[in-house]
């Protein structure tokens, strides 16, 4: 009942604008999602697209919507996310089909096998100087998906394209319609938030446990 409660005074601290509450109720509902996208990705995208790619989509919106958000029994959140995920899975067929018809950007394949987030994480993770240096990987990917999806969408495309999809500085440069200068500093800014981010996180996640 207490948890309830708390979840419940954390979804109003959300809807009404407070950034960190959001980020703790998109950490507490990460596992499950994630299990419930990898478990729906179909065959069709699944060489193109991870559940990582998948959720942090989902985030996005979820950032962009919490404020009119007004359901509050107990299961709603995790519903309203599951339904923005399948939006998005269902998306990523459409836009697949598309791209084979010449009707669209052709998704990037993904390089080897291991998912480009972990790249992410252990460059935030190595050169973190925070607490954070206690939190477990697995935690600290949920916090670098939560907060990339926060980031202004400036700094959450040059992060994509630069260490998600795996791309060069000047690769990036050219998609953005940037110099190289500025991607670099975009790129410094964000990996400075997602080290905060970690930092912030380590006292919460601590009080978990």
């Amino acid at each position: 009942m207490m948890e309830d409660e708390r979840q419940r005074a954390l979804l109003q601290r959300a809807v009404e604008g407070d950034p960190h509450a959001t980020e703790q109720l998109l950490w507490a509902h990460y596992d499950h999602l994630h299990q419930f996208i990898e478990k729906n990705i179909s065959a069709v995208v699944r060489s193109t697209v991870s559940a990582d790619d998948i959720l942090q989509e989902t985030f996005v919106v979820a950032w962009q919507q919490i404020g009119s958000f007004e359901d509050r029994h107990a299961d709603a959140l995790y519903t309203w996310l599951r339904a923005i995920a399948k939006n998005k899975l269902t998306d990523r067929v459409r836009r697949q089909a598309a791209a084979k018809r010449g009707g669209g950007r052709a998704a990037v394949q993904h390089r080897g096998g291991q998912s480009s987030l972990v790249n992410l994480v252990e460059l935030v993770v190595a050169s973190a100087k925070s607490p954070s240096g206690s939190v477990a990987h697995r935690e600290a990917e949920r916090i670098t998906l939560v907060t990339l999806a926060r980031l202004k969408e400036d700094y959450r495309e040059a992060i994509t394209l630069r260490y998600l999809e795996g791309r060069s500085v000047g690769e990036t440069a050219a998609a953005m319609g940037r110099t190289e200068r500025s991607i670099q500093m975009l790129c410094n800014r964000a990996l400075k938030k997602l080290r905060e981010a970690l930092g912030r996180s380590s006292q919460y996640l601590s009080k978990r446990s």
